[in-house]
Parts: structure tokens; sequence; C-alpha cells
């Protein structure tokens, strides 16, 4: 039987980054409220352990998950395509987050919807002319961008504006609730938190700033660039698997997110590790850029901080120390925020979309 939703990744199992997380949780979410989805994957090796993989990703219901030698990225996409074209064809929804396998099924006519994570790189790439040809013939059913400030640049791209819908990240909420709450205690010598893929476009020289100035901090995950020094109140630890994630945010009171402005996704993201810390109650202290204050808002479920100026850094830790009774309330309203885009509701949306309704975040508020 052909399932009704079928969802195709690139992703690799055996190297997994955030946007398999997102992938792997939006299916089980959409697996769970009865969509009938399949995820094509690449290849894993021979041996390759997927149910604890699934595990160690936090999935924790059934889906049909399918590797196959013909989605290897090296063939481009279009083994795979010609292979299960009748599959695809009767498909009641085709989706796909990867560009280069929206322009096969563009050309081989098989309807289906794009989701948009980096704007810039389409620009970049010269991919976005094929897309509004797709988009004119109906080959391409609409663009999902995960930020309204993505999608505002997809407009400025020459995209319709009726053809692009915005669809966030979202949180396991069941197991980040789960992480015990903050006290003022906690919040009057706060130990801050970095946790996701550790680079200097993601804040390495302004986190080692905060270290070498006092700020006891620890950073988990794995490492693109290594800190110029070493510093005694800096502690780093290794990836760990996703669902491992809230208990390591258990280990402090503030989550950092030092994202740089020539960060590749700056412009569109909506980082997974946002949601999830303020899900887990802990105080969000991160740059101001555009996509992030769709989310945070300064003072009240979090605090904004230019990206590139450590001092500013300081000031605002210093500002939760100074009154952690304000703080806490913070982080609570982080809580409360992030409550707003659990999984379940991300895939409510998405079907909702598929189906023809609107999709925004504001549309679904």
């Amino acid at each position: 039987m052909s399932p009704r939703f079928v969802y195709l990744a690139w992703g690799r199992p055996q190297r997994p980054r955030a946007n398999l997380i997102q992938t792997l949780h939006t299916v089980e979410a959409l697996a769970a409220l009865g969509a009938g989805v399949r995820l094509y994957l690449p290849p894993v090796p021979a041996g390759f352990d997927t149910g604890g993989f699934l595990a160690g990703m936090g999935i924790r219901r059934p889906i049909d998950l399918r590797p196959v030698e013909s989605l290897h990225r090296r063939w481009g996409g279009w083994p795979f395509a010609l292979l299960h074209l009748g599959e695809l064809r009767r498909a009641g929804v085709v989706y796909t987050r990867v560009p280069e396998l929206s322009r096969v099924l563009a050309r081989l006519g098989i309807r289906h919807w794009l989701e948009v994570h980096e704007t810039d790189t389409l620009d970049a790439r010269g991919q976005l002319p094929a897309l509004r040809t797709a988009l004119a013939r109906g080959t391409l059913r609409g663009l999902v961008a995960i930020s309204e400030a993505g999608r505002a640049a997809l407009l400025r791209a020459g995209i319709e504006a009726a053809r692009v819908h915005v669809l966030p990240s979202g949180v396991d909420l069941t197991a980040f609730a789960a992480v015990p709450a903050l006290t003022e205690a906690d919040l009057r010598a706060p130990r801050a938190l970095y946790v996701g893929r550790i680079s200097r476009d993601r804040g390495l020289p302004l986190l080692e700033h905060l270290a070498a100035a006092g700020v006891p901090l620890t950073l988990v995950g794995p490492r693109d660039h290594e800190p110029a020094a070493t510093h005694a109140q800096l502690e780093l630890r290794p990836a760990v698997a996703h669902a491992a994630v809230p208990a390591e945010l258990a280990r402090g009171a503030l989550a950092l997110m030092p994202y740089q402005a020539d960060l590749r996704h700056a412009a569109s993201i909506s980082p997974i590790k946002l949601f999830e810390a303020m899900a887990a109650g802990r105080l969000v202290i991160a740059s101001d850029l555009a996509p992030l204050r769709e989310i945070v808002r300064d003072g009240e479920n979090g605090l904004l901080v230019p990206p590139e100026d450590p001092d500013a850094w300081l000031g605002a830790i210093g500002r939760v120390r100074k009154d952690p009774a304000a703080a806490l309330a913070m982080a609570e309203a982080g809580r409360q925020t992030a409550s707003a885009y659990g999984w379940d509701a991300r895939a409510r949306r998405l079907l909702a979309l598929s189906a023809g309704a609107p999709a925004s975040a504001a549309e679904a508020a």
C-alpha cells in the first residue's frame, strides 16, 4: 500500500545532525496523528542499529523508516525518483527539505512541497529560478520557511507571497518538561550552558571570552573548532545522543545561543535548541538576530544581546545575577512560549497546510 505522506530526506543516520532530528520528530508526530507517513533516507552501513539510533534520537513511537541505496547523495535523487515513480505519484503529499530532490521531482512532474532552511544558500547556488518555474507550473505546491525572516527573504527573491508558508521547528515537550525547574538560588550564581555544534560562527570566541571573564560555562557537542586556550571556568563535554540533551540542560541555569551573523543560515534560522532550552525552563540568552526575535522577547521570556559584543553578554549575565527573581520569571515565561511549539503542533500545522489550510505561526496561534 502506498503511504499517504512521503517524506524524502538526505540526513544520514550514521552522522546525525539537527536537520535529521527535526525530520524524525516531525515524521513521528505525523505518524502519531495517523498520517500514514513513510520516511526515505540514504543507505546505512550493514548491521546498523536502527532501533538504537532512533532511541538515541528520542523517537519513542514506531515510524516507517526506509534507508535505500537509490537515495544516496552521489546519485542526486534520480534513481530513487525513477524507481519509486508510481509511489510518488500516488502519494497524497510528497515533502522534502532538499532543493536538489525538489528539482528532480519537479522535472518528473511530481507535485510536492519544499521546506526551506537556508534562503541565502538557495540564492548563492542559483536555485531560485528553478523554484519559481516549478511553482508556476504547479509541480511545486509551495515553499515552507521555518521562520518569518526566512519567508521575508523568499518574498524579496520574487516568490509569490501566497506560495510561502511558515512552520518553525519544534520540541519534545514531554522530554524537556521533565528537567527540574530552576530556583532563584540557581540564578544568583548561574552556570551557563551551550549545547550544540561548537564553531566560531556559533560564537566560540565569545563563549571563550565569557569563561575567561569568570563565567562558569559548559559546552556540550561536536567541535568544528577548538578553543584557542584553556580556561579554568570552561568545561568541554563531548556530544551526547539527542535523548540525553534534557539531562545536559539540567546541569546549568542559562542557555546561551550566541549565533553569529556570518553563520550560513543565520538569516532564516529556527534552532531546535532554542525551543528545547525554553521547554526545559532554562533562561535563554540569545543573539539579537531577526529570526530569534520572533521567539525571544527581550526582558520577557529571555534576553537578546548583540551577537558580536562580549561586554553586552557579560552585562546580560550580570543582570541575571542582580535580579534572580526577574530572571526566574523570564525562564518560566520561556517555558510557556515553548509549549506552543510541540512536534505534535508542528505536524498538525503541516497536515493542515498540505490540505490547503494556512499554517503560518501567526495563522495557527
